[in-house]
């Protein structure tokens, strides 16, 4: 029997959390999951017991900033705790996905594709001035600015640092002979790679701490530049609508859509925007 771990970043909406859990829960799987330091109002207790054949583990909650390494380290720890057993797959979720398939179909598609690697990576990107600032000056105040508007203090001062280093010509990749690619920071990778990755852990912090949205580079560009480049398939198996949204939040109009679709996930959901497609999808799938 193939055995797949599913790690979850989460952050908040836990009745939404909960059903992602339930969806999950098949003696195949085991699954891990990081709740924000940051959040309140979570209660592990409500999860103990949630689960009646899926292994469920949550590892220590730690704050998370957007942009920031402390996303890259987030996800290594996940790595971390799962790679201690054997899986077959390495899932990496958000609180606010859902699964769009059975886990019958899911495991099902993993076995027919075993060995493959699944990273969407946009190739090239990463020539562009836009993205190689990402990593290539230092962004020291990226855990203080996260996400904040351009009037915010910390913005300013990183604004002002970002400025310095280019007119010193700080250039952290001009001794790497790395290729650097981005993708989407959602995978599913085996446990060579995911091996591979926490054996790295120690360069990894090295590499991309100060940077700027490592999250969708680091792995990437490791799997590139390594004996794995081969057997990666540039697709996430996630639907994301970047077209309506960054990303659009799923409607229950969007059923029909979302049942249709070749992926296995999808992303985003909101029980405040629309509880209805949740509690549809859960019906679906659920004990079925």
């Amino acid at each position: 029997m193939s055995k797949h771990a599913y790690l979850i970043m989460a952050h908040g909406q836990f009745e939404q959390l909960k059903k992602l859990i339930l969806l999950l829960d098949d003696p195949r799987n085991d699954i891990y999951v990081h709740v924000d330091a940051k959040s309140r109002h979570f209660n592990q207790n409500q999860f103990e017991r949630l689960t009646e054949n899926a292994s469920l583990f949550f590892i220590r909650r730690k704050r998370v900033t957007w942009g920031a390494y402390s996303q890259v380290r987030c996800e290594l720890e996940l790595l971390e705790a799962a790679v201690k057993d054997y899986h077959d797959y390495y899932h990496l979720l958000s609180g606010a996905d859902l699964p769009i398939k059975s886990q019958d179909q899911i495991h099902k598609f993993f076995e027919d594709n075993q060995g493959s690697e699944f990273l969407s990576i946009h190739e090239g990107v990463m020539v562009t001035k836009n993205f190689r600032d990402r990593i290539q000056v230092y962004h020291f105040l990226q855990e203080l600015v996260g996400n904040k508007k351009s009037d915010s203090l910390f913005f300013k001062i990183e604004w002002d640092l970002h400025k310095l280093q280019e007119l010193l010509r700080i250039d952290r990749l001009k001794n790497s002979n790395l290729e650097f690619q981005k993708g989407t920071n959602w995978f599913s990778i085996t446990h060579a790679l995911a091996h591979y990755v926490v054996s790295k852990a120690p360069q990894i912090q090295k590499m991309y701490k100060f940077t700027k949205c490592a999250d969708e580079v680091f792995l990437h560009t490791m799997a590139w530049n390594s004996q794995f480049r081969d057997r990666i398939q540039s697709d996430s198996k996630r639907l994301i609508d970047w077209k309506r949204g960054r990303p659009f939040t799923f409607r229950l109009k969007d059923f029909d859509a979302l049942m249709n679709s070749p992926c296995l996930w999808a992303r985003k959901f909101s029980e405040d925007i629309d509880p209805n497609i949740i509690q549809k999808i859960f019906e679906t799938f659920y004990a079925n």
